[in-house]
Protein backbone atom coordinates (compact mmCIF):
# COMPACT_ATOMS: atom_id res chain seq x y z
CA UNK A 1 0.00 0.00 0.00
CA UNK A 2 1.04 3.52 -0.67
CA UNK A 3 0.92 6.60 1.26
CA UNK A 4 1.42 10.05 0.20
CA UNK A 5 3.90 12.30 1.72
CA UNK A 6 3.37 15.65 0.16
CA UNK A 7 2.04 17.92 2.48
CA UNK A 8 1.72 21.06 0.74
CA UNK A 9 -2.43 22.37 0.13
CA UNK A 10 -3.38 19.94 2.33
CA UNK A 11 -6.47 19.99 4.94
CA UNK A 12 -3.57 19.06 7.74
CA UNK A 13 -1.09 21.83 6.80
CA UNK A 14 -4.54 24.56 6.77
CA UNK A 15 -5.88 22.75 10.11
CA UNK A 16 -2.19 23.20 11.71
CA UNK A 17 -1.33 26.48 10.19
CA UNK A 18 -4.78 27.78 11.71
CA UNK A 19 -4.01 26.28 15.39
CA UNK A 20 -0.63 28.49 15.36
CA UNK A 21 -2.51 31.30 15.02
CA UNK A 22 -4.84 30.74 18.21
CA UNK A 23 -2.92 32.01 21.35
CA UNK A 24 -3.67 28.60 23.30
CA UNK A 25 -0.75 28.99 26.59
CA UNK A 26 -1.78 26.47 29.28
CA UNK A 27 -4.60 28.19 31.50
CA UNK A 28 -5.27 30.49 29.15
CA UNK A 29 -7.77 28.23 26.46
CA UNK A 30 -10.80 30.51 26.04
CA UNK A 31 -9.54 31.28 22.69
CA UNK A 32 -8.89 28.04 21.21
CA UNK A 33 -11.67 26.31 22.64
CA UNK A 34 -13.91 29.15 21.14
CA UNK A 35 -12.28 28.64 17.99
CA UNK A 36 -12.81 24.90 18.40
CA UNK A 37 -16.76 25.55 19.26
CA UNK A 38 -17.00 27.73 15.50
CA UNK A 39 -15.38 24.91 13.76
CA UNK A 40 -18.22 22.79 15.12
CA UNK A 41 -20.90 24.81 14.18
CA UNK A 42 -19.82 25.96 10.78
CA UNK A 43 -19.23 22.03 10.26
CA UNK A 44 -22.61 20.81 11.67
CA UNK A 45 -20.86 18.63 13.89
CA UNK A 46 -22.49 18.66 17.43
CA UNK A 47 -20.04 19.93 20.07
CA UNK A 48 -20.32 19.49 24.20
CA UNK A 49 -17.70 21.63 27.32
CA UNK A 50 -17.81 20.61 30.56
CA UNK A 51 -16.25 22.40 33.48
CA UNK A 52 -13.23 21.27 33.51
CA UNK A 53 -12.67 23.01 30.02
CA UNK A 54 -12.65 20.22 27.83
CA UNK A 55 -14.63 19.70 24.73
CA UNK A 56 -16.27 16.91 23.01
CA UNK A 57 -17.07 17.14 19.47
CA UNK A 58 -19.25 14.29 17.45
CA UNK A 59 -19.44 13.09 13.88
CA UNK A 60 -22.53 10.82 14.33
CA UNK A 61 -22.37 7.88 12.35
CA UNK A 62 -22.78 3.64 12.70
CA UNK A 63 -21.13 1.46 14.08
CA UNK A 64 -18.22 1.02 16.99
CA UNK A 65 -17.61 4.54 18.65
CA UNK A 66 -13.80 5.77 18.19
CA UNK A 67 -12.31 8.31 20.46
CA UNK A 68 -9.44 10.19 19.06
CA UNK A 69 -7.83 12.89 21.87
CA UNK A 70 -5.25 15.65 21.90
CA UNK A 71 -4.69 18.64 24.39
CA UNK A 72 -5.79 22.65 23.31
CA UNK A 73 -3.08 23.62 25.75
CA UNK A 74 1.26 24.27 24.62
CA UNK A 75 3.76 24.83 26.65
CA UNK A 76 5.54 28.70 26.70
CA UNK A 77 9.06 28.58 26.33
CA UNK A 78 10.58 31.20 24.20
CA UNK A 79 14.44 31.94 23.44
CA UNK A 80 16.52 33.27 26.60
CA UNK A 81 15.74 37.00 26.58
CA UNK A 82 13.16 36.97 24.91
CA UNK A 83 9.95 38.39 25.59
CA UNK A 84 6.78 37.16 23.89
CA UNK A 85 2.82 37.23 24.68
CA UNK A 86 1.59 33.65 23.81
CA UNK A 87 -1.73 34.95 25.89
CA UNK A 88 -2.47 37.21 22.77
CA UNK A 89 0.22 37.23 20.12
CA UNK A 90 -0.49 34.32 17.18
CA UNK A 91 2.88 32.55 16.48
CA UNK A 92 5.61 33.31 13.99
CA UNK A 93 6.06 30.19 12.00
CA UNK A 94 8.11 29.16 8.86
CA UNK A 95 8.38 25.99 6.96
CA UNK A 96 12.18 24.90 5.97
CA UNK A 97 12.60 21.57 4.33
CA UNK A 98 9.06 19.78 5.15
CA UNK A 99 9.51 21.57 8.99
CA UNK A 100 7.56 24.20 10.50
CA UNK A 101 8.92 26.15 13.06
CA UNK A 102 8.37 29.30 15.08
CA UNK A 103 10.22 32.30 15.61
CA UNK A 104 12.09 32.15 18.86
CA UNK A 105 9.19 29.98 20.56
CA UNK A 106 7.82 26.85 21.23
CA UNK A 107 5.96 25.81 18.24
CA UNK A 108 2.63 24.08 19.64
CA UNK A 109 2.96 20.98 17.61
CA UNK A 110 2.72 19.58 21.26
CA UNK A 111 -0.31 18.97 20.28
CA UNK A 112 -1.02 20.84 17.90
CA UNK A 113 -0.41 17.97 15.00
CA UNK A 114 -3.10 15.88 17.07
CA UNK A 115 -5.98 18.95 17.14
CA UNK A 116 -5.23 18.56 13.23
CA UNK A 117 -5.41 15.38 13.20
CA UNK A 118 -8.76 15.38 14.87
CA UNK A 119 -10.11 18.50 12.49
CA UNK A 120 -8.98 16.06 9.44
CA UNK A 121 -11.53 13.28 10.72
CA UNK A 122 -14.31 15.14 11.74
CA UNK A 123 -14.75 16.79 8.36
CA UNK A 124 -12.57 14.53 5.58
CA UNK A 125 -15.59 13.19 3.08
CA UNK A 126 -13.02 9.67 3.55
CA UNK A 127 -14.48 9.02 7.40
CA UNK A 128 -18.37 9.97 6.76
CA UNK A 129 -20.89 7.47 8.30
CA UNK A 130 -17.87 6.66 11.06
CA UNK A 131 -18.81 7.45 15.11
CA UNK A 132 -16.24 9.86 15.93
CA UNK A 133 -16.14 11.14 19.40
CA UNK A 134 -13.34 13.78 19.67
CA UNK A 135 -12.16 14.60 22.85
CA UNK A 136 -9.62 17.95 23.28
CA UNK A 137 -8.51 18.38 26.62
CA UNK A 138 -7.42 21.08 28.94
CA UNK A 139 -4.52 21.92 30.66
CA UNK A 140 -2.49 18.86 29.84
CA UNK A 141 0.79 20.58 30.48
CA UNK A 142 0.38 21.34 33.97
CA UNK A 143 -0.61 18.29 35.33
CA UNK A 144 -3.38 16.65 33.23
CA UNK A 145 -5.89 18.75 34.65
CA UNK A 146 -8.93 18.58 32.17
CA UNK A 147 -8.15 14.81 31.91
CA UNK A 148 -8.71 14.62 35.48
CA UNK A 149 -11.35 17.20 35.89
CA UNK A 150 -14.15 15.25 33.60
CA UNK A 151 -16.89 13.51 34.08
CA UNK A 152 -16.41 9.17 34.27
CA UNK A 153 -18.59 8.20 31.60
CA UNK A 154 -18.34 11.31 29.21
CA UNK A 155 -17.15 9.05 26.68
CA UNK A 156 -19.51 6.73 24.67
CA UNK A 157 -16.62 4.70 22.95
CA UNK A 158 -14.39 2.43 24.58
CA UNK A 159 -11.75 2.74 21.75
CA UNK A 160 -9.18 5.41 22.46
CA UNK A 161 -7.06 6.69 19.93
CA UNK A 162 -4.83 9.37 21.70
CA UNK A 163 -2.56 11.55 19.20
CA UNK A 164 -0.36 12.86 21.69
CA UNK A 165 2.85 10.81 20.00
CA UNK A 166 5.79 12.75 18.46
CA UNK A 167 7.34 9.82 16.86
CA UNK A 168 5.71 8.64 13.51
CA UNK A 169 7.60 5.34 13.63
CA UNK A 170 6.20 4.65 17.00
CA UNK A 171 3.06 2.76 18.47
CA UNK A 172 2.76 4.05 22.07
CA UNK A 173 0.40 1.35 24.36
CA UNK A 174 1.63 2.55 28.03
CA UNK A 175 2.88 6.04 29.44
CA UNK A 176 4.43 6.82 32.87
CA UNK A 177 2.50 8.15 35.75
CA UNK A 178 4.00 11.59 37.70
CA UNK A 179 3.73 14.70 39.71
CA UNK A 180 4.57 17.74 40.46
CA UNK A 181 5.95 17.32 44.32
CA UNK A 182 5.61 21.62 44.84
CA UNK A 183 7.44 23.14 48.03
CA UNK A 184 6.51 26.17 49.47
CA UNK A 185 9.39 28.01 51.96
CA UNK A 186 7.55 30.67 54.31
CA UNK A 187 11.32 33.20 53.92
CA UNK A 188 10.88 36.52 54.83
CA UNK A 189 13.48 39.11 54.03
CA UNK A 190 15.86 40.59 56.34
CA UNK A 191 18.00 44.25 55.82
CA UNK A 192 21.27 43.65 54.57
CA UNK A 193 24.02 45.74 53.90
CA UNK A 194 26.37 43.48 52.67
CA UNK A 195 28.14 43.32 48.77
CA UNK A 196 25.44 41.84 46.15
CA UNK A 197 25.95 40.19 43.27
CA UNK A 198 23.48 38.83 40.31
CA UNK A 199 24.76 35.69 38.91
CA UNK A 200 22.81 34.68 35.79
CA UNK A 201 23.26 31.38 33.55
CA UNK A 202 20.86 31.57 30.07
CA UNK A 203 21.13 29.97 26.69
CA UNK A 204 20.65 26.02 27.80
CA UNK A 205 18.97 23.16 25.35
CA UNK A 206 16.67 22.40 27.80
CA UNK A 207 13.68 20.06 26.97
CA UNK A 208 11.32 18.01 27.48
CA UNK A 209 11.81 16.52 31.31
CA UNK A 210 10.32 13.13 29.80
CA UNK A 211 12.38 12.98 26.42
CA UNK A 212 15.78 14.34 27.33
CA UNK A 213 15.85 13.72 30.57
CA UNK A 214 18.49 11.15 29.75
CA UNK A 215 20.48 13.15 27.66
CA UNK A 216 22.73 15.24 29.71
CA UNK A 217 21.05 18.86 28.92
CA UNK A 218 22.35 21.40 31.98
CA UNK A 219 20.06 22.03 34.72
CA UNK A 220 20.52 25.90 34.93
CA UNK A 221 18.78 26.41 37.96
CA UNK A 222 21.32 23.23 39.66
CA UNK A 223 24.21 25.03 38.19
CA UNK A 224 23.55 28.40 39.96
CA UNK A 225 22.91 26.50 43.56
CA UNK A 226 25.78 24.67 43.15
CA UNK A 227 27.69 28.01 42.38
CA UNK A 228 25.99 29.66 45.25
CA UNK A 229 26.89 26.85 47.58
CA UNK A 230 30.61 27.23 47.21
CA UNK A 231 30.78 30.44 49.13
CA UNK A 232 29.96 30.83 53.17
CA UNK A 233 27.67 33.91 54.31
CA UNK A 234 25.98 33.65 51.22
CA UNK A 235 22.40 35.41 51.67
CA UNK A 236 19.67 34.79 48.54
CA UNK A 237 17.68 38.01 47.89
CA UNK A 238 15.98 36.12 44.90
CA UNK A 239 16.10 33.05 42.93
CA UNK A 240 14.31 32.20 39.57
CA UNK A 241 14.77 29.46 36.87
CA UNK A 242 12.81 27.74 35.13
CA UNK A 243 9.51 27.94 32.91
CA UNK A 244 7.19 24.51 33.83
CA UNK A 245 7.81 21.42 35.81
CA UNK A 246 7.96 19.47 32.60
CA UNK A 247 10.70 20.91 30.88
CA UNK A 248 14.60 20.81 31.47
CA UNK A 249 15.20 24.48 33.06
CA UNK A 250 17.29 26.88 30.14
CA UNK A 251 18.02 29.69 32.62
CA UNK A 252 18.38 30.79 36.35
CA UNK A 253 19.09 33.92 38.09
CA UNK A 254 20.28 34.58 41.83
CA UNK A 255 20.25 37.82 42.93
CA UNK A 256 22.90 37.37 46.48
CA UNK A 257 24.75 38.65 49.01
CA UNK A 258 28.45 37.72 50.29
CA UNK A 259 30.09 38.97 53.56
CA UNK A 260 33.08 41.01 52.83
CA UNK A 261 36.44 38.55 52.52
CA UNK A 262 34.52 36.05 50.20
CA UNK A 263 36.18 35.44 47.51
CA UNK A 264 33.32 35.69 45.16
CA UNK A 265 34.85 36.45 41.45
CA UNK A 266 37.65 33.89 41.99
CA UNK A 267 35.06 31.09 42.88
CA UNK A 268 32.95 32.17 39.81
CA UNK A 269 35.68 32.14 37.35
CA UNK A 270 36.99 28.50 38.56
CA UNK A 271 33.42 27.35 38.81
CA UNK A 272 32.70 28.49 35.02
CA UNK A 273 35.35 26.81 33.85
CA UNK A 274 34.88 23.89 35.16
CA UNK A 275 31.14 24.25 33.73
CA UNK A 276 32.83 24.57 30.04
CA UNK A 277 34.57 20.76 30.68
CA UNK A 278 31.23 19.33 32.57
CA UNK A 279 28.19 20.42 29.93
CA UNK A 280 27.78 19.48 26.83
CA UNK A 281 26.27 22.77 25.75
CA UNK A 282 27.50 24.62 22.88
CA UNK A 283 25.98 27.86 23.22
CA UNK A 284 25.19 29.20 26.82
CA UNK A 285 26.14 32.37 28.59
CA UNK A 286 26.78 32.26 32.34
CA UNK A 287 27.69 35.74 34.35
CA UNK A 288 28.52 37.18 37.39
CA UNK A 289 27.82 40.87 37.66
CA UNK A 290 27.61 43.46 40.44
CA UNK A 291 24.31 44.03 41.50
CA UNK A 292 22.38 46.11 44.57
CA UNK A 293 19.77 45.10 47.19
CA UNK A 294 19.00 45.95 50.84
CA UNK A 295 17.38 42.81 51.88
CA UNK A 296 17.81 39.16 51.74
CA UNK A 297 16.60 36.17 53.97
CA UNK A 298 19.30 35.17 56.17
CA UNK A 299 22.51 32.75 55.92
CA UNK A 300 20.28 29.66 57.59
CA UNK A 301 17.37 30.28 55.64
CA UNK A 302 19.17 30.21 52.16
CA UNK A 303 21.34 27.32 52.94
CA UNK A 304 18.29 25.74 53.68
CA UNK A 305 16.92 26.86 50.07
CA UNK A 306 20.27 25.66 48.21
CA UNK A 307 20.51 22.41 49.97
CA UNK A 308 16.63 21.58 49.06
CA UNK A 309 17.77 22.39 45.39
CA UNK A 310 20.88 20.34 45.25
CA UNK A 311 19.66 17.09 47.26
CA UNK A 312 16.61 16.98 45.36
CA UNK A 313 16.75 13.48 43.36
CA UNK A 314 17.13 15.07 39.94
CA UNK A 315 17.66 12.37 36.52
CA UNK A 316 17.39 9.21 35.64
CA UNK A 317 17.29 6.38 38.53
CA UNK A 318 15.95 3.37 36.63
CA UNK A 319 16.01 1.67 33.13
CA UNK A 320 13.79 -1.08 31.30
CA UNK A 321 13.62 -2.55 28.35
CA UNK A 322 11.76 0.84 26.87
CA UNK A 323 14.29 2.74 28.25
CA UNK A 324 14.18 5.68 31.08
CA UNK A 325 11.67 3.53 33.95
CA UNK A 326 12.25 6.57 36.56
CA UNK A 327 13.34 9.50 36.61
CA UNK A 328 12.85 13.67 38.19
CA UNK A 329 12.95 16.92 36.71
CA UNK A 330 13.66 20.24 39.28
CA UNK A 331 11.88 22.48 36.88
CA UNK A 332 10.60 25.23 38.91
CA UNK A 333 12.72 27.33 41.70
CA UNK A 334 10.84 30.60 41.81
CA UNK A 335 11.92 32.70 45.33
CA UNK A 336 10.67 30.81 47.84
CA UNK A 337 9.22 27.99 45.59
CA UNK A 338 10.47 24.61 44.27
CA UNK A 339 8.79 22.28 42.01
CA UNK A 340 10.05 18.84 40.48
CA UNK A 341 8.15 16.40 38.38
CA UNK A 342 9.14 12.65 39.29
CA UNK A 343 7.42 10.50 37.17
CA UNK A 344 7.76 6.25 36.79
CA UNK A 345 6.07 3.48 34.60
CA UNK A 346 6.03 1.50 38.26
CA UNK A 347 3.80 3.17 40.85
CA UNK A 348 5.68 2.34 43.84
CA UNK A 349 8.69 3.26 42.72
CA UNK A 350 7.01 7.07 41.64
CA UNK A 351 5.24 7.41 45.62
CA UNK A 352 8.87 6.43 47.03
CA UNK A 353 10.33 9.33 44.75
CA UNK A 354 7.22 11.44 46.11
CA UNK A 355 7.65 10.67 49.46
CA UNK A 356 12.04 11.06 49.33
CA UNK A 357 11.81 14.45 48.18
CA UNK A 358 8.09 15.69 50.24
CA UNK A 359 10.41 14.62 53.00
CA UNK A 360 13.39 16.00 52.21
CA UNK A 361 11.21 19.94 51.06
CA UNK A 362 9.95 19.56 54.78
CA UNK A 363 12.87 18.41 56.84
CA UNK A 364 14.33 21.89 55.68
CA UNK A 365 10.62 23.90 57.00
CA UNK A 366 8.57 23.72 53.94
CA UNK A 367 5.08 23.72 53.36
CA UNK A 368 4.29 20.38 51.06
CA UNK A 369 0.71 19.67 49.68
CA UNK A 370 0.51 15.80 48.90
CA UNK A 371 0.66 15.77 45.77
CA UNK A 372 -1.75 13.78 43.03
CA UNK A 373 -0.01 10.98 41.25
CA UNK A 374 -1.38 10.23 37.70
CA UNK A 375 -1.28 6.78 37.26
CA UNK A 376 0.82 5.17 34.80
CA UNK A 377 -0.70 2.77 32.34
CA UNK A 378 0.52 -0.12 29.52
CA UNK A 379 -2.23 -2.16 27.59
CA UNK A 380 -1.94 -5.88 27.54
CA UNK A 381 0.23 -7.75 24.90
CA UNK A 382 -2.72 -9.32 23.44
CA UNK A 383 -4.69 -6.10 23.21
CA UNK A 384 -7.00 -6.22 20.10
CA UNK A 385 -6.39 -2.71 19.59
CA UNK A 386 -2.94 -2.96 19.69
CA UNK A 387 -2.61 -5.68 17.32
CA UNK A 388 -4.66 -4.11 14.81
CA UNK A 389 -2.57 -1.06 14.86
CA UNK A 390 0.67 -2.85 14.53
CA UNK A 391 -0.91 -4.80 11.29
CA UNK A 392 -2.68 -1.69 10.03
CA UNK A 393 1.02 0.20 10.69
CA UNK A 394 2.61 -2.78 8.81
CA UNK A 395 0.08 -3.25 5.66
CA UNK A 396 0.20 0.87 5.71
CA UNK A 397 3.96 1.68 5.91
CA UNK A 398 5.41 -1.68 4.38
CA UNK A 399 7.42 -1.65 8.07
CA UNK A 400 7.63 -2.85 11.26
CA UNK A 401 6.64 -0.06 14.04
CA UNK A 402 8.24 0.30 16.95
CA UNK A 403 5.64 -0.35 19.95
CA UNK A 404 7.26 1.41 22.95
CA UNK A 405 5.95 2.53 26.41
CA UNK A 406 6.70 6.18 27.07
CA UNK A 407 8.39 7.93 29.76
CA UNK A 408 6.11 10.95 29.04
CA UNK A 409 2.96 11.49 30.73
CA UNK A 410 -0.31 10.59 28.22
CA UNK A 411 -3.70 11.59 29.64
CA UNK A 412 -5.02 7.68 28.00
CA UNK A 413 -4.26 6.70 31.56
CA UNK A 414 -6.61 8.89 33.36
CA UNK A 415 -9.27 8.49 30.90
CA UNK A 416 -9.25 4.90 30.76
CA UNK A 417 -9.78 5.24 34.61
CA UNK A 418 -12.92 6.99 34.28
CA UNK A 419 -13.92 4.87 31.56
CA UNK A 420 -13.82 1.04 32.16
CA UNK A 421 -13.27 -1.56 29.33
CA UNK A 422 -11.38 1.01 27.32
CA UNK A 423 -8.75 -0.06 25.36
CA UNK A 424 -6.04 2.82 24.35
CA UNK A 425 -2.99 3.56 22.44
CA UNK A 426 -1.28 7.00 21.12
CA UNK A 427 0.25 7.29 17.97
CA UNK A 428 1.06 10.97 16.13
CA UNK A 429 3.86 13.00 13.75
CA UNK A 430 7.23 13.61 14.27
CA UNK A 431 7.64 16.22 16.74
CA UNK A 432 11.28 17.50 17.87
CA UNK A 433 12.37 19.54 20.06
CA UNK A 434 9.10 19.64 22.55
CA UNK A 435 8.59 22.45 25.02
CA UNK A 436 11.98 24.37 23.98
CA UNK A 437 12.12 27.33 21.20
CA UNK A 438 13.41 24.50 19.10
CA UNK A 439 10.58 23.12 18.41
CA UNK A 440 9.54 21.79 14.44
CA UNK A 441 6.97 19.13 13.51
CA UNK A 442 7.85 17.02 9.84
CA UNK A 443 4.82 18.52 7.97
CA UNK A 444 5.13 15.08 6.04
CA UNK A 445 4.63 12.96 8.84
CA UNK A 446 1.74 14.63 9.83
CA UNK A 447 0.16 13.47 6.39
CA UNK A 448 1.14 10.22 6.69
CA UNK A 449 0.26 10.50 10.28
CA UNK A 450 -3.46 11.09 8.79
CA UNK A 451 -3.47 8.10 6.21
CA UNK A 452 -2.46 5.91 8.90
CA UNK A 453 -5.43 7.04 11.27
CA UNK A 454 -7.74 7.23 8.39
CA UNK A 455 -7.09 3.38 7.49
CA UNK A 456 -6.94 2.48 11.17
CA UNK A 457 -10.58 4.00 11.71
CA UNK A 458 -11.89 2.43 8.82
CA UNK A 459 -10.61 -1.13 10.28
CA UNK A 460 -11.73 -0.43 13.39
CA UNK A 461 -15.17 0.24 12.68
CA UNK A 462 -15.65 -2.93 10.09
Amino acid sequence: MSWRTDYKDTDELRFFTELTQVPRPSGHLDRIRAFLMDFAESNGLEHEADDAGNLLIRRKGTGRIIVLQGHMDIVATCSSGMEFDFENVPLDTYIEDGWMHARGTTLGGDDGGGLALMMCALTDPALEGIDLECLFTADEEVGLMGALGMKEGWLSGRVLINLDSEDIREITIGSAGSADVEAVFPFTPEEDSNKAYRVEISGLRGGHSAGEIDRDRGNAILIVAEFLRRMRGVRIASFKGGSASNVIPMSASALFTAPDGCSVDRIFEEYSAGCVNLLEEPDYVFTLRPSECTESWNQEDSSAYLDCIVSCPNGVFERDEYGVKTSSNLGIADQGRIVAKPRSSDMAALRKLISNQSELFRSRGATVEDPVAFPAWKESDDSELVKLASDTYRDYFGCEPRVVVTHGGLESSTIKDKHPGMEAISIGPTVLGAHTPDEKIDLRTLTEAKGYLFELIHRLSE
